[in-house]
């Protein structure tokens, strides 16, 4: 194992990570970050320009329909915050809640007070109980990377299919460059590869998937964008966005409790980050979210290298409850679970059938396209 080595300017190391360092010790995820941080995070004067005509817009073409737009509500911050920016332009928003059986109790509050402090409709989409825990169970059988694959392809597909469905052209976004600007793509894989998704499930599943329909090729990234021309909307990213801020703001407006994580309004998503990655993957995934906080100026280097060391949910009563809830729902004992996190094996997502192929070519016919 090569020597360990830990960015000057962040906090990403060469641990499980395609890392690379110039002569200043900075590494390749913050560089790249700082380079795009003022072409995607318009923080200033020109974004709330930006922003302001941007609502305009979906109004305008909102008109005759009772809703503007559709915004997908997890109870997380950004999501929360993003409708809370939405309600002071008045927009029309109907809020969209996919319940792939991991909510957890505060994420449900989040959700019941925004929805009722800001008058916004919801409805929710539930998940097929037991095909989403056996696609579940699959995942973790196939010991790839990306856990989150199930919910976040339910999500995704179920929110632009809604829009799309019922003639909206907008979808609010809480994706944003502040506290998202870096991940490595090792890390991950994307949740939009239903090909993947179903060779996954077809090799490890235990029951047809007869209502969970993962997105295909065509739909995402031809009928979506082009025939349906649905626009996904990132407003986070044109105000200052601010975590922190965000949280009290939305404790004092909405009465909004932050449940300790980015993204842990999900009780499997804070079991996957907590212990499942780091303790099978050797992933630290807060390495990510503190560095892309640095690269904001939201926290200080300092600051981010205490937090990153201490994993207090490890020995929790928490993880445990999360360990014994993900079990039961996804049906296997506790030995078999220990197995799997110890056992040393990890596949690639690369090694079951995926849509890169046919992605890499429609983009070289989009290059192709632009030069002529």
């Amino acid at each position: 194992m090569s020597e360990y080595k830990i960015c000057k300017r962040c906090v990403m190391d060469n641990l499980n990570t395609d890392i690379t360092f110039d002569e200043n010790g900075y590494c390749n995820y913050c560089t790249e970050a700082l380079k795009n941080k003022d072409k995607i995070w318009k923080n200033n004067e020109i974004g709330k320009k930006e922003l302001d005509s941007l609502i305009e817009k979906i109004k305008q073409d909102g008109k005759g329909k009772k809703y503007d737009c559709i915004i997908g509500i997890s109870g997380g911050i950004d999501s929360s915050y993003c409708a809370y920016l939405c309600n002071k332009y008045n927009l029309r928003m109907l809020g969209i809640h996919i319940d792939a059986g991991w909510n957890t109790d505060i994420s449900e509050k989040n959700i019941k007070n925004l929805c009722k402090k800001l008058n916004l409709d919801l409805k929710v989409i539930k998940m097929n109980e037991k095909e989403m825990m056996d696609l579940q169970k699959a995942y973790f059988k196939a010991e790839v990377i990306n856990q989150d694959v199930p919910q976040d392809s339910a999500f995704f597909s179920n929110l632009y299919r809604y829009a799309i469905n019922n003639n909206l052209k907008y979808v609010i976004n809480g994706s944003n460059f502040s506290s998202e600007s870096i991940l490595p793509k090792s890390w991950g894989f994307d949740a939009n590869d239903g090909r993947n998704t179903l060779d996954i499930h077809k090799k490890y599943g235990s029951i047809k998937l007869k209502e969970y329909k993962p997105f295909t090729f065509y739909e995402k990234y031809i009928e979506q964008k082009y025939i349906n021309k649905l626009k996904i909307v990132k407003p986070l990213n044109l105000i200052d966005y601010n975590k922190e801020n965000a949280i009290i703001e939305l404790h004092d407006m909405l009465n909004f409790e932050y449940y300790g994580s980015k993204h842990c309004e999900s009780a499997f998503t804070r079991l996957y980050q907590g212990y499942i990655l780091p303790e099978k993957f050797g992933v630290n995934k807060s390495k990510a979210h503190y560095s892309s906080l640095i690269v904001a100026n939201q926290i200080t280097r300092e600051e981010a290298l205490k937090k990153i060391s201490n994993n207090e949910y490890k020995n929790s009563d928490q993880c445990e409850k999360d360990i014994e809830l993900f079990i039961k729902k996804i049906g296997i004992s506790r030995k078999y679970f220990d197995n799997i996190i110890s056992d040393g094996i990890v596949r690639r997502h690369k090694d079951f059938k995926n849509y890169n192929n046919i992605y890499n070519f429609f983009r070289k016919i989009k290059s192709l396209l632009r030069k002529t």
